[in-house]
């Protein structure tokens, strides 16, 4: 059986309970032994006014959450290589470390659907790896399905069909990290919503509370 090479890349800003809830979800699904998160070095994607917090931060953040996990682990490729993490370059890269033979997937979550056809070399990015998202809120399969036809208009029919193949619902668990910062801004907790060893680092690090 070819080595399977599971993907979960994001920026993490920070890592929280429905990231790790929605990548179980997907490893459930699919019986996949590992999945891997890559934090971004510069999401290019992201049009927030606030840059997201350094990358070794959020690399740390990612690394604590999934400590002692048994299915998950990190990989910081991404961040070596610097610059803007486009993800063709990235699956060459891991095409070329793990060779032709091995399955490359890769998870987003369902709010980057609609931006897929933006990506660099974006065909070739779903030739390159089957795509898996992540349906959590505010997204379900119905919204998921509207945004999987407006993706007709940019890849071929076997291409559309494998990505609505790879959609997983996931438990309906309404965190995300915009509202995480917004809390630690207004001086709330987050207790709950990432995991405890997450919530002291921002505390010791003091991130997020002058954004």
């Amino acid at each position: 059986m070819s080595e399977r090479i599971v993907i979960f890349g994001g920026t993490f800003d920070p890592i929280h309970h429905g990231h790790l809830i929605a990548a179980r979800a997907v490893a459930e699904q699919f019986g996949f032994e590992k999945i891997t998160f890559m934090p971004t070095m510069v999401p290019p994607h992201k049009s927030d006014a606030s840059p997201p917090a350094p990358a070794a931060d959020r690399l740390e953040m990612v690394r604590l959450a999934v400590a002692d996990s048994g299915i998950f682990d990190v990989s910081d490729i991404e961040l070596q290589r610097g610059g803007p993490s486009y993800t063709f370059e990235t699956l060459v890269a891991l095409r070329r470390r793990y060779g032709p033979e091995a399955e490359l997937y890769w998870i987003i979550g369902a709010d980057m659907l609609a931006e897929l056809p933006t990506w660099r070399r974006a065909g070739d990015v779903v030739e390159m790896a089957r795509i898996i998202t992540a349906a959590r809120p505010p997204h379900s399969r119905r919204t998921v399905s509207t945004t999987i036809e407006s993706l007709r208009a940019h890849f071929t029919i076997e291409q559309v069909e494998r990505i609505n193949a790879g959609v997983v619902e996931t438990p309906l668990i309404d965190i995300s990290s915009t509202r995480i910062r917004r809390r630690l801004i207004e001086g709330k907790s987050v207790r709950y919503l990432t995991p405890e060893s997450v919530v002291d680092y921002i505390r010791k690090q003091d991130l997020y509370a002058s954004k």
